[in-house]
């Protein structure tokens, strides 16, 4: 009897751990299609080069250093509101919006991918200070937009920041997944 049980427990590890893999085995494509977004971004735009955008380096710092839930779930906290700071469809260019909406659709794959990703790991208690830094960075970004009456020189400037977002975030995926092959 003890040794049916002992197989029973040394399933459920088995399968529990084979579940975390695949949840979050995602991250290892994640560099292929952030470079769609990359792409469809550079596309969208004149030239964001020249733009200076405020941009919370620090708190990248500070994620890259953190664990790797904790990676994960400002993935998809910066894709959630770089989705709602890009989806204007009434404030953009009508030649741009085919761009944009493949743009968001790209987004909507990776937010998903790594909800699932994220679904694994336990819910913290209470909101993260990265999660309220990010909301209120993008607030910042979307008040822009509206201040500027949405401006073709302010979407460079939004471009340019989400463009900058999707280069650490790439950084933030490879660093998550080298930690979970580890694992």
């Amino acid at each position: 009897m003890k040794q049916t049980q002992m197989w029973t427990y040394i399933c459920v590890i088995f399968v529990t751990l084979l579940s975390q893999c695949s949840a979050c085995r995602w991250l290892g494509r994640y560099r292929m299609v952030n470079a769609d977004s990359l792409t469809l971004i550079e596309k969208m735009g004149g030239h964001p080069g020249t733009v200076k955008v405020r941009f919370p380096g620090h708190l990248y710092n500070l994620i890259g250093d953190a664990k790797v839930e904790d990676q994960v779930r400002f993935l998809v906290l910066t894709f959630d509101q770089i989705i709602n700071l890009m989806d204007s469809k009434e404030h953009m260019n009508p030649e741009q919006w085919k761009l944009v909406e493949y743009f968001l659709k790209d987004l909507h794959r990776q937010s998903s991918e790594l909800k699932e990703c994220v679904a694994q790991y336990q819910k913290p208690s209470h909101m993260e200070s990265y999660e309220k830094k990010i909301t209120r960075h993008f607030r910042t970004l979307k008040k822009s937009l509206k201040k500027e009456k949405y401006s073709s020189h302010t979407w460079e400037q939004i471009r340019r920041a989400v463009k900058t977002h999707l280069q650490r975030m790439e950084i933030i995926a490879n660093n998550a997944n080298k930690s979970l092959a580890r694992v």
